[in-house]
């Protein structure tokens, strides 16, 4: 039994419910408890649902030895399996709350060790009328292994929400199998005949769906994209399709499987995204309607493939406020692991922010800024419709480049709406906890960077590109080639610095498990030759480093910058590739003065190449040497440089 709070709140006040605590979910089954949940007397503003997965050790499991061979010791959270939260009234009606995917979670995964848990969080407000008085609420696990476990809690917060439900019903909640030609989905999926409430003045289906299962046609319906059609009265409202294009870019990552596939409607390790369709104003309040589903004609092969259907019919009463503007999120900083690709910054603050009321907003004024120091403002302009969202990137802020630590506080408030005050200030105001971005030293730095081979006959491409505060490009290498090595050098002044690598174009990264020749991507201290910590690339391994799926973005501080010519009283000197084939590129960093003596020399002595030269960009033809360690040496008047070389043909 769910424990519940007193019912007595002021505005903000919040009652919590308790539903399943760390529930063991071991196989394909649901586990159901009984909650008392609030009586319907009080108004809420928000209804929250956190679900929250962790891990269990199963009996006779070693992470190191997963799989069911006869010398392996089976499956324990490696597996992505569907979870999904249902609410079950004491009549029988039953309606799904929210689903997620199980990641592949082996534990000797750096971001997924046992004593991992996460919490994932749905927005379940307009459920309030279904979540009121005593309901069992089941999680229902689609799993064949174990090692997962599942706990919820309901936040039911105090005020006026931005609008009524009147009323709701359950339309379609099921699995369907797709392409079975004996048995359409279509005919499975049918109408439904609905009756508008009187008092209601709009409608809305919220829709979550998946596919699953991997067909002989087109591995249908995990890994193929298709599309439905919301009807209502037999026409066409909108077409979506079924499919999540954004697997790469998961929070969670690496993973110990398949996770950067993109899939039908659902990543591995992350909440489904449930579909809004909004059902015609031409539908009057009192008017009966139906209301349906159709899908892409397909034809399975052996009836692999299915979607797993859950929809809900919300009615609406008229907007509680006119002028209702909400800070949702704080997406950068944050030490929230669902921001973990966009975090830690040195730049430019970004938050989400939602339109709550009737009326379209046209600007927003902010403060902001990091506590105990002094607050930034700026205004947005935009065009934000009725209950639509927008990210929102804020102008930087110089308390960014010289805050550090890991325990730094951001807030950000909404000062004006459309140029008057707000008409509810409760959701105008958030913060996060934030860890400062990382300082390099210098300003002098070299970027070694290899390209993988292509993928299954697909040519891979990743580009670099490093910005400054103001955004401008300062940096970059584009146009890579498959297997081949770049290595360029690069100044810095100063200041806050966003380095991108985008690997979008296939969004297996450089490194993944199919690669037959994995690339790099690294960084150095010119000045000290170290290599630079870079987490969202290096992923703490070198068997897993580079495998970051779409990309990263990693900011940076420059502090003490210093010149070229001032690192050293000898020239500095990048030789690349190293080993060397056919050629060998000689950069000089520094101001050539003079003309210098510049030998390649074999173990045995002699000098194999001899050139003078007093340019800053030489190459060096190899081709005729043989392979081995050579000394290249680099003399000036004041100063000679000498650098071991590795020719391997």
């Amino acid at each position: 039994m769910g424990s519940l709070t007193p019912g007595f709140a002021n505005e903000g006040d919040t009652t919590i419910v308790l539903a399943h605590q760390e529930q063991q979910l071991s196989w394909y089954e649901a586990y159901d408890t009984a909650v008392n949940f609030p009586d319907g007397s009080l108004s809420y503003r928000k209804v929250i649902m956190e679900v929250t997965l962790g891990k269990y050790a199963c009996e006779g499991y070693d992470p190191n030895n997963p799989g069911e061979g006869p010398n392996d010791t089976g499956w324990c959270s490696d597996w992505d399996y569907d979870m999904h939260v249902i609410a079950m009234t004491p009549a029988g009606d039953t309606m799904e709350l929210g689903r997620l995917i199980t990641p592949y979670a082996n534990s000797t995964f750096p971001r997924t060790p046992q004593d991992w848990s996460h919490p994932y969080v749905f927005d379940v407000t307009d459920f309030y009328p279904l979540l009121q008085n005593d309901l069992t609420m089941r999680v229902f696990y689609s799993g064949y292994s174990g090692g997962f476990t599942a706990s919820i809690k309901f936040y039911f917060i105090e005020g006026t929400p931005a609008r009524n439900v009147i009323a709701l019903n359950a339309l379609w909640q099921k699995g369907y199998s797709y392409g079975n030609t004996a048995d359409p989905i279509d005919d499975n999926v049918t109408a439904i005949s609905l009756t508008k409430p009187v008092d209601a003045v709009s409608a809305t289906a919220k829709l979550i769906i998946t596919g699953h299962g991997g067909d002989n046609t087109e591995n249908c319906a995990e890994f193929c994209k298709k599309w439905y059609q919301f009807k209502i009265d037999g026409q066409t409202v909108v077409q979506n399709d079924i499919w999540r294009d954004d697997c790469g870019s998961n929070f969670l990552y690496p993973q110990s499987g398949t996770w950067v596939y993109n899939r039908g409607n659902w990543c591995p390790g992350d909440l489904v995204r449930e579909h809004l369709l909004e059902v015609p104003a031409s539908i009057a309040s009192g008017q009966t309607f139906t209301t349906d589903l159709d899908f892409q004609n397909y034809t399975s092969g052996n009836n692999g493939a299915s979607y797993k259907v859950a929809a809900v019919m919300f009615y609406y009463g008229d907007f509680n406020r006119q002028v209702d503007a909400a800070v949702e999120s704080i997406i950068s900083p944050s030490n929230l692991e669902e921001h973990y690709r966009f975090n830690p910054i040195c730049g430019n603050p970004i938050i989400k922010v939602k339109n709550y009321g009737a009326t379209a907003i046209t600007s927003m004024k902010f403060e902001y800024g990091i506590e105990g120091q002094d607050l930034s403002t700026y205004t947005w302009t935009t065009n934000l419709a009725s209950l639509s969202e927008a990210d929102v990137e804020l102008p930087a802020m110089l308390g960014m480049n010289t805050v550090t630590g890991d325990d730094n506080q951001f807030v950000v408030r909404i000062l004006e709406v459309n140029g008057a005050a707000d008409e509810d200030q409760f959701n105008n105001e958030l913060r996060s906890i934030f860890s400062a971005a990382p300082v390099w030293q210098g300003g002098n730095f070299r970027v070694d960077f290899k390209m993988s081979a292509s993928i299954q006959g697909f040519v891979n491409k990743v580009n670099w590109t490093i910005k400054d505060a103001d955004g401008n490009v300062v940096a970059e290498r584009l146009g890579t080639v498959s297997n081949e090595r770049y290595q360029d050098s690069l100044h810095l002044d100063n200041g806050c610095y966003q380095l991108e690598v985008d690997a979008s174009y296939i969004g297996w990264g450089l490194r993944y498990f199919n690669f037959f020749s994995p690339g790099y991507f690294r960084m150095y201290d010119l000045a000290t030759g170290d290599k630079l910590d870079i987490p969202k690339n290096d992923l703490g391994s070198s068997s897993l480093a580079g495998n970051f799926g779409n990309g990263f973005v990693h900011h940076f501080v420059v502090e003490n910058a210093v010149s070229v010519n001032e690192m050293s009283s000898q020239y500095q000197l990048n030789i690349f590739p190293n080993p060397a084939n056919d050629f060998i590129y000689l950069e000089v960093l520094g101001t050539v003065k003079q003309v210098a003596d510049i030998q390649l020399v074999n173990i045995l002595g002699q000098t194999v190449y001899q050139n003078q030269s007093r340019q800053q960009h030489i190459k060096i033809a190899t081709e005729g040497l043989p392979n081995g360690v050579y000394t290249l040496i680099y003399n000036t008047g004041d100063g000679q440089k000498q650098e071991k070389v590795v020719i391997a043909k």
